[in-house]
């Protein structure tokens, strides 16, 4: 009986030896609520008694609304002291990023793992199962209004302008370059920052834009750039704006609700010049008939100008057009000594007709020099010598003066 008791007790410590031995699988989420947009870690540890002979298969998570990737250096080899024993391994990172509020459970998977025989004696295999926790992601109290939901740690948006919106010319060209960069999530957060819309006479040609997520090994930390390109034809006349570009993002270390932007664009294209669409030897050709054109009238245009203009002088002097001329305008300008003058040559030309001048000469000539009663005043007289003075007005005169049209027609 004592016989069977003893083995009996060396298969229960054999057992339990063996079941102590076993690999050991451990899963653990950094966190277990988050926002979406908000980077999670899955480490995943397996644990041998011995060591590993082939490296573990592990399983790739693919979920609705989960971004799930590796950052850089995700595996690594640990060890860990139990029962007075080293154990050793490999450790897993999973980089998760929700991308819309709800209760996630990825899926479970089997991870083979085969290692050394404690005993020394060859190789043991095994499976392992994975069973990740659930994840819980909610939209933050006030942040319920973001379309789109936008969750960082730091966003920034820059833009780059190549050429000169303000002064163009039909044909000249333009591009705008717009960059956001995202820190602490994904870039697949980041809404399309630029469109073809543009002002009237401006064509807009897009270029394939350019996103990218970059994981730092040092800090695991997720920074994505998502870079877009526009370029702008003028392709006539054009006056305008380009609208302004602005984020709307929730701060998850503040909790706050930010903003970025990046300024409108003025745009001014002038239209096409009057030798658009014309060739080098077309241009030449209108630029040599410009210059034939310009001789013609210096050498046979000036002088005919000048010679019409002479003759048109003296047909004015004979006449007495430019002597009436004279006097009237120093009557205006009440210059008395020029008048006295105009008034001789004009009666040298028109004697009959400048007899109507002597009484209204000769009291402005008594204002001047002669004693005249206080109640006569100065403008009066002038006024008297100029309607004189209209009186006579020439046709050619009246010819020259263009008449305004009544106030109240």
């Amino acid at each position: 009986m004592k016989r069977w008791i003893v083995l009996l007790t060396i298969w229960l410590l054999s057992t339990v030896t063996l079941a102590a031995d076993k690999p050991i699988i451990e899963s653990k989420l950094s966190e277990v609520k988050a926002v979406p947009g908000q980077s999670i870690s899955l480490f995943v540890t397996i644990l041998v008694p011995t060591w590993m002979t082939q490296p573990a298969v592990f399983p790739d998570f693919d979920q609705p609304n989960l971004s799930v990737t590796l950052p850089g250096r995700s595996s690594l080899a640990v060890s860990r002291a139990i029962d007075g024993q080293t154990w050793s391994g490999v450790s897993r990172e999973y980089l998760i990023v929700p991308l819309a509020p709800g209760t996630y459970q990825l899926p479970a998977g089997e991870i083979m793992v085969t290692y050394s025989d404690p005993d020394g004696t060859g190789e043991l295999q095994t499976t392992l199962k994975l069973a990740p926790p659930p994840i819980t992601v909610t939209t933050p109290k006030g942040a319920e209004g973001l379309t789109p939901f936008i969750a960082a740690r730091d966003l920034t948006l820059t833009q780059e302008i190549k050429g000169e919106p303000e002064d163009l010319r039909a044909g000249d060209a333009f591009s705008r370059t717009v960059t956001a960069t995202i820190e602490g999530s994904t870039v697949m957060f980041i809404p399309q920052l630029l469109d073809t819309r543009s002002p009237e006479g401006l064509a807009a040609y897009a270029d394939t834009h350019k996103a990218a997520d970059k994981t730092d090994p040092r800090t695991d930390e997720t920074t994505g750039t998502r870079s877009e390109r526009m370029t702008y034809v003028a392709e006539g006349r054009a006056r305008g704006t380009l609208p302004a570009i602005t984020l709307r993002w929730y701060d998850l270390d503040d909790g706050q609700i930010k903003t970025t932007s990046v300024d409108a664009i003025k745009v001014h294209a002038r239209g096409p010049g009057a030798l658009a669409g014309t060739s080098l030897w077309e241009k030449l050709l209108i630029l040599a008939a410009a210059a034939v054109f310009l001789w013609l009238i210096w050498r046979w245009g000036l002088p005919r100008i000048h010679e019409f203009q002479n003759k048109r002088a003296l047909r004015a002097e004979a006449s007495g057009l430019a002597a009436w001329q004279r006097m009237y305008t120093a009557c205006n300008t009440r210059n008395y000594a020029a008048l006295l003058q105009a008034a001789g040559e004009y009666k040298c030309r028109v004697p009959s007709a400048a007899q109507s001048l002597q009484p209204a000469l000769l009291a402005l000539g008594a204002m001047q020099y002669g004693d005249t009663p206080a109640s006569v005043s100065s403008a009066a007289v002038w006024r008297q010598l100029t309607q004189a003075i209209e009186a006579l007005r020439p046709k050619a005169a009246r010819a020259q003066q263009t008449p305004l049209p009544p106030l109240n027609p």
